[in-house]
């Protein structure tokens, strides 16, 4: 292949991976939208679209025996896909389809254009800084045992994001909404701040990765110390001084690859034998996630939408008090559940304009600490169930 094509065809798979990351970032942006303000169709909401949510409620699990409120089936159809993708292409997540990261990135290529380079925090700092995702890591799972909650989803940048339009914004999830905002920021100066410093699902996926079958490797006979591939590295690999990128901390985007100037020199190799470039690193980690979703929505089990409680009893012929979501109304609950609607006013010091609403909307209220999950353990002792 002549330098043109090879050139090229990098260019091409930078391509891919930036319209591929665009696609995700965009789709589950609608998604946030359209989950606070549904037009017919209201999307599942954020915590059903989140991988790490799977890890906290599987270990919770694991411990206790029991799940974590808000967690729905689909974050543990998204671990699984992630979890398989870790251990094939180390954490090609991370780098092919996390829509913060891409936030960041986006951010990152502003801050370049703006001031014309990027910013490095010295490595002797950096290489004790960068623990900080994996201290985080064991703290939320832990205090998530601990309290039988997601103990990060007031501080999750994501969460905040997803409801920019939302009124929690500024009550119950003002923490992750500085995280976010202190986040982008720093991605203006430093690239990928949160990644680098403090995401857990970074660091549950960095233990994976240790044992991930690909990773890149250098050819050091054909190597023309350039240090192009060290430049472009989002986490500040020093690539170009390795001869096997197996650091934890590579999200395994390939930029490196793509930007290397001579061919076959920096390559994605597996731990034995095979190679992959970089574009059938992206095809396979999109393939294993949509056949798992794909297989998962066929057989019923990952949830795109919101049920509201008068479908899911409509469809079952039964009311259950533990569907009861913070989307639905108080009216609904008290006409379906036979609990009168005087019982809810008194009980829970409802308005007539609560009533109206949704239970959300009650338990969001500025300066409320009420929580939806009172509500239904209330119906669910008031039936007996």
């Amino acid at each position: 292949m002549n330098v043109k094509e090879f050139r090229k065809k990098q260019k091409v798979a930078n391509h891919l991976r930036l319209g591929v990351l665009l696609f995700v970032l965009i789709l589950l942006t609608v998604f946030g939208v359209l989950h606070q303000y549904p037009q017919g169709w209201r999307p599942a909401g954020v915590d059903a679209f989140c991988p790490f949510g799977g890890v906290e409620s599987l270990i919770t699990v694991l411990a206790t025996g029991r799940f974590l409120e808000k967690i729905a089936l689909s974050s543990f159809i998204l671990l699984l896909a992630t979890v398989i993708t870790a251990l094939v292409f180390r954490r090609s997540f991370c780098g092919y389809l996390c829509p913060l990261g891409t936030l960041q990135e986006l951010f990152g290529r502003l801050g370049k254009k703006v001031i014309g380079k990027r910013f490095t925090i010295p490595l002797s700092v950096d290489k004790y800084v960068r623990y900080g995702k994996y201290i985080v890591f064991v703290l939320v799972v832990v205090f998530s045992v601990v309290m039988g909650e997601l103990v990060f989803r007031p501080y999750d940048p994501w969460v905040a994001y997803q409801h920019l339009t939302s009124d929690e914004l500024f009550s119950s999830l003002l923490a992750g909404f500085v995280v976010l905002i202190l986040s982008l920021l720093g991605s203006f100066f430093y690239d990928r701040v949160f990644c680098k410093y403090l995401c857990p699902l970074g660091g549950f996926l960095g233990i994976l990765a240790k044992v991930g079958y690909f990773r890149i490797r250098r050819n050091e006979k054909t190597c023309i110390d350039c240090k192009a591939c060290s430049r472009v590295c989002p986490v500040n690999i020093p690539v170009a001084e390795l001869s096997e990128v197996t650091s934890s901390e590579c999200i395994s985007c390939n930029l490196c690859v793509n930007a290397c100037p001579v061919e076959n020199t920096l390559t994605v190799t597996g731990r034995r034998k095979g190679s992959a470039t970089p574009v059938a690193v992206l095809a396979a980690t999109l393939g294993i996630f949509i056949l798992v979703l794909g297989v998962s929505t066929y057989a019923g089990g990952f949830a795109w939408s919101v049920k509201s409680i008068q479908d899911i009893t409509l469809h079952t012929g039964q009311f259950n008090p533990d569907e009861i979501k913070g989307s639905d109304t108080w009216k609904a609950i008290s006409e379906l559940s036979g609990i009168p609607k005087d019982e809810f006013m008194k009980t829970f010091s409802l308005t007539e304009a609560d009533f109206e609403g949704t239970l959300k909307d009650w338990a969001h209220k500025p300066g409320s600490t009420r929580e939806v999950s009172e509500v239904r353990d209330y119906v669910k002792k008031r039936l007996g169930k």
